[in-house]
């Protein structure tokens, strides 16, 4: 049995007082969004993004930087 994969982006957000609950809630719905289409949550990770400065960005003596961004894979079986 195989397995097809789709990766999706997450960053939460939140505002003042609403702290973790709000973003917990935020995956919640993108979980059962997904879940909707039939694809199951297989894992949740992150990703380093190397970001180049450009010609320009050097040239001001901007460096390459890093950004992490979490990803959720989800998966269903091939039928």
């Amino acid at each position: 049995m195989g397995f097809e994969y789709k990766v999706v982006a997450f960053m939460g957000s939140t505002r003042g007082s609403e702290g973790a609950d709000a973003v917990a809630r935020q995956l919640t719905l993108l979980i059962n969004s997904e879940a909707e289409s039939g694809w199951d949550l297989f894992q949740m990770g992150d990703v380093n993004i190397e970001i180049s400065p450009g010609c320009l960005g050097t040239l001001l003596g901007r460096v390459v930087t890093y950004m992490r961004f979490d990803q959720i894979v989800f998966r269903k079986a091939l039928t």
